[in-house]
């Protein structure tokens, strides 16, 4: 697969506009991130790439719903989609659910489900429940050595920052950017990872 210097560079810039606080460089940045990945698309196999384009579609839709206050909900319906396309493509490489990786994912989404509150409980157990089955199918041994399980935890690791950063940690704050520069970095490395696993040994 190609390197993907393009897509690291747009990354890099969103990272780093997330710890400046540049909103303008966020908003030229972050747009071009997940399109950035259509080299990893063309590296996958004819039939598994509508359904990587779909999900990513949905990924980047989130990331242009998140550029905007109070978009969250909406934004978790975009990646879930972009989940549902990591689920189908991870288990079409040999991915199978085991109780052990799904049990250990219960544990922070059952810490999310209480530090989110009533409010969220709807939002982090659906949108959740997807981060966690993606996180727990990409460390099934099958895929042992592809980079799917660092891919599906730092996804894992990234959405869950995101929850802390908005119920803990409002307003713009050096402890708030430095939660908004891990969520970018996690995210970013993420994105990668996954669709770099899709493309491995296919």
């Amino acid at each position: 697969m190609r390197t993907g210097t393009p897509y690291w560079l747009a990354g890099a810039a969103y990272a780093a506009s997330r710890a400046v606080g540049s909103r303008w460089v966020r908003d030229v940045a972050k747009p071009l991130v997940v399109p950035l990945l259509a080299d990893a698309v063309v590296a996958l196999p004819r039939r598994d790439r509508a359904p990587a384009a779909v999900g990513l579609t949905g990924g980047w839709i989130g990331d242009l719903l998140l550029l905007r206050k109070d978009r969250l909900r909406p934004a978790a319906a975009a990646f879930a989609l972009n989940h549902a396309a990591y689920l189908a493509l991870l288990h079409r490489r040999g991915a199978r659910f085991r109780p052990g990786p799904v049990a250990l994912r219960a544990v922070p989404l059952a810490a999310a489900a209480v530090l989110g509150g009533r409010e969220r409980l709807g939002l982090v157990l659906t949108y959740g429940g997807f981060v966690g089955a993606t996180s727990a199918l990409a460390s099934d041994p099958a895929l042992r050595g592809s980079g799917a399980a660092a891919g599906g935890n730092l996804f894992l690791l990234s959405d869950s920052l995101i929850l802390v950063r908005t119920v803990a940690l409002p307003g713009d704050t050096p402890a708030a950017r430095a939660v908004d520069t891990a969520v970018a970095v996690t995210y970013v490395a993420a994105q990668r990872l996954l669709m770099s696993a899709l493309a491995w040994r296919t």
